[in-house]
């Protein structure tokens, strides 16, 4: 941090989410921000300059004096960053509609960051993600990463173990639920505290501390009656029956896991429907958001912006920034290294787990064993993410084969092979 304040290098400059991780670094005035530097590809040139003069239209609006800049020079956007926050997406929104589409022609479930869908994004974007982290330790080695590129915790584990420890992964989901909660019980934002562990997109609510007491119990009766699944289908009886019996509220991720029919039938009606995948809905989102970007006149981010997805995406990078850069302690759910917090797990793997960050960093915070029925997918995912790790470092198609297989949202040999038939040119 230089002697008037932090610079942050956002990585994916000209993505469509930028004006909101922009918007929460100008609200946040406590934090000392003397520069925000964009950095995209040749590729994404027009975009990041779109949102290079939307973002300083907003600097202006709230009489924020940032320097911001944008950049296609990698060096030039990384030296004497303080934090480098990473959203990028390897191949496009093009690879995305390939990643969904591919394992839907072979029956199998197309999403983006679970199943075959997250494997072949996984593949593209470890190598990028590893390179990246060589790259902040030679030009700015002071700096912590905050990765938001999905799959979020396995890109975080492959840059902590073979390029920059100094990587904390982040995702909005658990905001999402506490949120959520909040807002059904009319209390404030932030007067919750979440006990969350698991993985990454796959993880599981185990306490809620509300006015001094644990609500869990309540809370997961309340989901229930409610009747839906978050962001899925309606509860069956059966489904019902299992919530209460977990007795967890689980991450709106391991519905794929569990009601694997169900959201396969509904990814395949949407494109019988004519509607397409949900990155060709994307693909139409972020065209309306870049017409909107584009108008003089916009000087804050847009509402159509929630369309997109990633609510909280600020607030969750901005506080993880905030905590450390004023040495705060600052209980979250973040993704960093075990460390013997899930004594089940080895110490050297991603997990997403509650844990105070301060200005040395993300601490987990220790868990009790995790509950039978959701340990052994736990462990399963763990072991695939290792070897897609390897298989996107190694391009060993034997490894990337073991891997897909073992994930449960394609398991079998025959399908795998059939999904890496189609994709591995690619």
């Amino acid at each position: 941090m230089s002697e008037t304040g932090i610079r942050v290098a956002v990585v994916g400059g000209g993505s469509s989410y930028t004006p909101e991780l922009v918007d929460g670094l100008l609200a946040h005035r406590d934090i000392p921000v003397e520069r925000i530097t964009l950095l995209d590809i040749p590729e994404g040139r027009d975009k990041q300059e779109v949102i290079l003069d939307l973002a300083r239209r907003m600097a202006r609006r709230v009489g924020r004096a940032i320097t911001i800049e944008a950049t296609l020079d990698r060096e030039r956007a990384l030296a004497g960053a303080d934090f480098v926050c990473a959203q990028y997406r390897v191949g496009g929104l093009k690879a995305r509609v390939r990643d969904e589409t591919i394992p839907l022609a072979h029956g199998r479930i197309g999403q983006e960051t679970v199943g075959a869908g997250g494997f072949l994004k996984a593949l593209r974007t470890v190598p990028v993600a590893i390179d990246l982290g060589r790259a902040v330790e030679r030009l700015c080695p002071d700096a912590w990463i905050l990765n938001f590129t999905n799959p979020s915790g396995l890109v975080s584990e492959a840059v902590i173990r073979h390029a920059w420890p100094r990587t904390i992964g982040l995702c909005n989901a658990p905001m999402v639920i506490e949120r959520t909660i909040a807002e059904r019980l009319h209390a404030p934002p932030g007067s919750l505290r979440l006990s969350m562990v698991g993985l990454n997109h796959l993880s599981i609510v185990r306490a809620i501390e509300f006015q001094g007491q644990d609500i869990l119990e309540a809370v997961v009766e309340a989901f229930v009656a409610g009747g839906r699944w978050p962001d899925g289908p309606s509860l069956t009886p059966a489904d019902s029956e299992f919530l209460r019996a977990l007795g967890v509220l689980p991450n709106s991720y391991l519905r794929y896991y569990w009601l694997p029919e169900r959201m396969l039938a509904e990814e395949q009606r949407r494109v019988h429907e004519g509607r397409g995948t949900r990155a060709e809905e994307v693909l139409h989102i972020e065209a309306e958001l870049f017409a909107r970007y584009r108008d003089p006149a916009l000087a804050e981010k847009p509402p159509e912006l929630s369309l997109r997805g990633g609510a909280f995406y600020s607030e969750v990078a901005v506080d993880v920034l905030e905590a450390i850069v004023l040495d705060r302690q600052r209980e979250m759910v973040v993704n960093v290294l075990n460390q013997g917090a899930v004594a089940e797990l080895p110490g050297d793997v991603s997990i997403e787990v509650s844990a105070i960050v301060d200005g040395r960093g993300a601490h987990p915070l220790p868990q009790a064993p995790l509950p039978l029925a959701f340990s052994g997918l736990v462990h399963q995912m763990k072991a695939y993410e290792e070897l897609t790790i390897e298989a996107a470092l190694t391009r060993d198609r034997g490894r990337a084969l073991q891997a897909l297989t073992l994930n449960p949202l394609v398991g079998s040999i025959e399908a795998a092979a059939a999904i890496l038939n189609d994709a591995w040119p690619a």
